[in-house]
């Protein structure tokens, strides 16, 4: 009898067996339950919550007087951004589909949506403090042990550690701002 059934007729008779897959269910959702309690998008949000962000908070905070828009809070952005430069993301677009989907994401934000205009906003009007801020990373997690920087990747292309002079004057500052900021903080 089902040989005759056209397949979407299938899918919404519950009766028969067959899931209802065109049917819509809404659910209750712990946020805290979507990764497990060691992931690494948990260590990154810790991680941000433990720097300065005071210059991101101070360009977004109310003025008397003015009106005033909500903002997303830039320590979810700054997560966001560090967790997807984690897994080899780094397109707003991206990142903002994976909000939709993906747990890790999904806990990093709170199951709020987050345009990938915002991210992209974010990214490109912070440029200057946001690189300072992921050196300042790359040197915390260093510091750690938790990472080499035997091969630094930019935008997705590699720079090999035999590259020009020019290359390596410019990775000898970066390097040189990582130790210098690692020494301010660690002394």
């Amino acid at each position: 009898m089902a040989a005759n059934i056209h397949p979407d007729q299938l899918r919404t008779q519950c009766s028969s067996g067959v899931a209802g897959v065109a049917q819509m269910v809404m659910r209750a959702i712990d946020v805290e339950r979507l990764i497990e309690e060691v992931h690494p998008a948990r260590a990154i949000w810790e991680l941000v919550g433990r720097l300065d962000l005071s210059g991101y908070y101070a360009g977004i905070a109310s003025v008397e007087g003015r009106a005033g828009r909500e903002h997303t809070d830039p320590q979810v952005l700054i997560s966001l951004w560090l967790y997807a430069y984690s897994r080899g993301i780094s397109s707003a677009r991206e990142i903002a589909r994976r909000c939709e989907y993906e747990p890790a994401f999904q806990w990093l934000c709170g199951l709020e949506p987050i345009s990938h205009r915002t991210l992209s906003g974010f990214r490109s009007g912070q440029k200057a403090a946001l690189d300072d801020l992921f050196a300042q990373v790359l040197g915390m997690l260093s510091a750690e042990g938790l990472i080499t920087l035997e091969r630094v990747t930019l935008d997705g292309t590699k720079i090999k550690a035999n590259a020009g002079g020019a290359t390596r004057s410019a990775a000898r500052r970066r390097w040189k701002h990582i130790c210098n900021w690692r020494a301010s903080k660690f002394g």
